[in-house]
């Protein structure tokens, strides 16, 4: 175990590092994750409660991070069974950050792209990293010989709230560079505008100016969704919202009476947005799936 500042990384060898994943509307059906936990600690992430399955607390999910040393190696393995059909897509990661900034030091993921090159197995590469440029040269690889879709979250363009809600991520300025650097690079390129933060982050104006630049930078497809309190995403989120914007905390619990905000009003939002990406010509949604996924 090594700590690095306020982090401590744990050094781990796995059996195993596909993993299924049945969610019938998503472009993939199976994921890997070079590593568990992410450093950025997003306010609104709501993947911390993995860390449970290692016996860990949610609350260690940012600092605490596992780092999956032999993963290329046990990943070379699996896409070589004779079952396994290279077209199936993989999401490169589903429950954390492959370039968060551990990969800078480790370069799991780095040997990653490596064996899905190798096999030239269709891919799809979600981060909200600047790091990715890095491996711009194995991924116009990957490119050219077979299906790849890289997917950048950028919910915002305000950098002071990309601050208070992703306090460790990358800034979204060097998001957008990266988004045109991989349009540049001849990359299928789509962009999550997820979470969008009621009476915060999703006012027309807003929109318009976040997808608009998305547009102008080369993305392929934009998708947006309201935040959602899955989890335990409520128990940090709420405190957040009465610290940050006390006078919109009424608003929220009257629209987080569940975990999903109310149906109406992420109905116009979800109305507005699409209009939009229809009119800034982001929505070729085509470019995400490859030859087939199951």
């Amino acid at each position: 175990m090594k700590k690095t500042d306020d982090v401590i990384y744990e050094h781990n060898q796995v059996e195993n590092i596909l993993h299924r994943v049945n969610v019938w509307f998503l472009p993939f059906r199976w994921g890997i994750n070079t590593y568990r936990g992410c450093e950025h600690n997003c306010i609104y992430c709501n993947a911390r409660y993995t860390h449970e399955y290692l016996g860990l607390p949610t609350g260690e999910f940012s600092y605490k991070i596992i780092v999956k040393d032999n993963a290329s190696e046990i990943l070379d393995k699996e896409l070589s069974k004779e079952k396994w059909n290279n077209k199936w897509t993989v999401n490169l990661s589903t429950v954390t950050d492959p370039y968060q900034p551990a990969e800078r030091q480790f370069k799991i993921t780095r040997d990653v792209l490596k064996v899905f090159l190798k096999h030239h197995n269709a891919l799809l590469v979600t981060t909200k990293s600047d790091l990715i440029i890095r491996d711009l040269d194995i991924l116009s690889e990957i490119a050219q010989t077979g299906f790849l879709n890289v997917v950048l979250t950028i919910p915002m363009l305000d950098e002071e709230l990309r601050k208070k809600m992703e306090p460790k991520a990358p800034s979204i300025q060097k998001r957008v560079e990266v988004l045109n650097k991989i349009h540049s690079a001849g990359i299928t390129v789509g962009v999550t505008a997820i979470p969008l933060f009621p009476h915060i982050s999703d006012g027309e104006t807003d929109l318009e100016k976040l997808i608009k630049t998305l547009a102008e930078n080369g993305a392929d497809y934009v998708i947006i969704d309201t935040l959602n309190f899955r989890e335990e995403a409520r128990n940090r989120i709420m405190p957040f919202i009465k610290e940050q914007y006390p006078t919109l905390v009424s608003n929220y619990e009257e629209l987080y009476k569940t975990n999903y905000c109310d149906k109406e009003y992420a109905k116009q939002v979800r109305k507005y947005a699409n209009k939009l990406v229809k009119k800034y010509n982001v929505d070729k949604y085509d470019k995400m799936f490859s030859y087939h996924k199951s």
